[in-house]
């Protein structure tokens, strides 16, 4: 159990230094890797303590150090359109950890279908971003920010051009988790050897 609090702290950490990592794209808005280390925090630590390493940054931030995107903290970040998301990737960790853990011989089948489990666990676990933060970015919008906006303006903005980053991010997570959950089992078995 200590590990696994140990582990839940460092993705903590990891989420924030992704939300300063900002990748531009030709034509499309720049991304953050926040919501790849999100997705794997679910797949590598599971239901119960990837959510926990993500309610752990959250209030990391909201505790005034500077681990939201931009390099802002504080309790004022919740009057921000874009937290509403923040609480996203609670929810969005919990569905990566719950969908592996129903499909726990993922990780010993064959690379592709594993993979294929492991993508679909983290596009899953994006919707379940998007299905937290779009209504909070609605709500924010309309009462604290006073811009009048509709469903479709929302997910025009919110949601939209970030569409086909997420997907290539859900893919990358699940490819890397894989990798990392099989370099550990890998150690385990040598262990077990010698």
């Amino acid at each position: 159990m200590k590990s696994n609090l140990v582990l839940a702290a460092f993705f903590a950490i990891l989420t924030g230094v992704g939300a300063q990592i900002s990748i531009p794209l030709p034509g499309m808005v720049p991304f953050t890797m926040q919501t790849m280390v999100v997705l794997m925090s679910g797949l590598l630590l599971g239901p119960k303590y990837g959510p926990a390493s993500q309610l752990l940054y959250m209030a990391m931030g909201l505790v005034g150090l500077p681990v939201f995107s931009g390099g802002t903290g504080g309790i004022q970040s919740v009057l921000s359109p874009s937290f509403g998301f923040i609480p996203g990737f609670v929810f969005a960790s919990w569905v990566a950890g719950a969908v592996m853990s129903r499909s726990v011989r993922t990780w010993n089948t064959p690379r592709r279908a594993a993979l294929v489990s492991c993508a679909a666990a983290c596009i899953l676990a994006s919707v379940a971003i998007y299905v937290v933060g779009i209504p909070l970015f609605l709500l924010n919008m309309n009462y604290i920010t006073n811009v009048p906006m509709n469903v479709g303006r929302a997910l025009q903005l919110a949601m939209l051009p970030f569409a086909v980053t997420d997907v290539i991010k859900a893919v990358a997570a699940g490819a890397l988790a894989l990798g990392v959950m099989r370099l550990m089992r890998g150690a385990g078995e040598r262990k077990r050897c010698i």
